[in-house]
């Protein structure tokens, strides 16, 4: 009886450990597809970005842009931001963290599926200086976002090469329920991501450099 459970014992201990490996490997497979997926749509967004900063028709807009030709002097904080359609997803701009050696496209919204491909704006406009980005916990991603110092700098970049730098201000760590904290901060960039358990979201807020 006690040979039978201690077969048992190690049969579940076998099989755990044949779980957690392959939660490891679907993990792995998932970081290694969303660098590639992103190191591609960045590729292409840079390509078309600098098309329309070269162009000099001004009237128009060239193919997969949408939105207005901006002047950085004369953007109203209501105006929409442009995007550049990839694949049939908008993109609103580039994200660029130095510290953590990192250029990530941003796509127009966020769902489940995109964050598997890119950092996406989960609420507000750089316009209006209340832009929100989330990002799955990928190791090119926003894994290491927990990692950033005050006065570091992120610098944005939208659809039409205009640049925004920022400052990180404050790391901290929210619940999952505390959205209204999360979107009601007076910080004009917040960056967030899940903790590596996933019952927390690890926070960067930044403010834009004053020039």
């Amino acid at each position: 009886m006690k040979k039978n459970k201690k077969i048992l014992f190690m049969l579940s201990g076998m099989a755990l450990m044949m779980a957690a490996a392959g939660l490891t490997a679907h993990n792995l497979n998932e970081d290694a597809n969303a660098t590639e997926s992103a190191s591609y749509i960045l590729e292409k967004f840079n390509y078309e970005r600098e098309q329309q900063i070269e162009s000099t028709e001004k009237s128009s807009l060239p193919t997969g842009i949408t939105g207005e030709i901006l002047e950085e002097k004369t953007i109203s904080p209501d105006t929409p931001m442009p995007t550049i359609l990839i694949d049939g997803v908008a993109y609103i701009g580039t994200l660029t963290i130095p510290a953590l050696g990192i250029e990530l496209p941003v796509a127009e919204n966020w769902d489940y599926t995109q964050m598997k491909i890119s950092p996406c704006r989960y609420e507000g406009s750089v316009y209006k200086n209340n832009l929100i980005i989330c990002a799955h916990n990928y190791s090119t991603h926003f894994r290491n976002i927990k990692d950033l110092q005050n006065g570091d700098d992120v610098i944005f970049v939208d659809a039409v090469g205009n640049e925004s730098n920022y400052h990180v201000e404050l790391v901290e760590t929210l619940q999952p329920t505390a959205i209204e904290e999360m979107i009601s901060s007076n910080y004009d960039l917040s960056l967030f991501t899940c903790n590596y358990a996933g019952n927390a979201r690890v926070t960067v807020r930044c403010n834009q450099i004053e020039e």
